[in-house]
């Protein structure tokens, strides 16, 4: 019996070590709420101002429903997702979160959005 709890704990302390050890390992998230979701790697290096997190949380909130809808439309018709739709989608909102930007900040974010275009065409 003593073998069997030895035994138990062993395999515990196992299973402890290796999830915190693959905690550690994981990469960081760059940008302002990551990399899949707008303002991720485009706002890279670029400090919003309180009033300019509201407005991008706004203008998240209004583009997510519409995103999500062409997605499960894809899904319950089983057909690819209409990817002009979501380059539409996009660009519009990556415009209106351009345009809450003061000019230099703007600098930045054109050059975020163009190293983005540069390592989505070497794909």
């Amino acid at each position: 019996m003593k073998v069997f709890r030895i035994a138990t704990l062993a395999i515990a302390l196992c299973a402890a070590v290796t999830s915190v050890s693959s905690a550690q390992q994981q990469p960081e998230q760059r940008g302002q709420g990551g990399s899949r979701e707008m303002g991720g790697m485009i706002l890279q290096g670029i400090n919003l101002t309180e009033a300019q997190k509201v407005q991008q949380k706004a203008i998240r909130e209004k583009y997510a429903p519409q995103m999500m809808k062409l997605r499960k439309d894809a899904e319950t018709s089983g057909t690819p997702i209409d990817q002009a739709k979501v380059a539409g989608l996009r660009s519009s909102q990556t415009a209106e979160l351009r345009a809450i930007l003061t000019a230099e900040q703007q600098v930045i974010f054109d050059r975020n959005a163009a190293e983005m275009r540069a390592r989505r065409s070497q794909r």
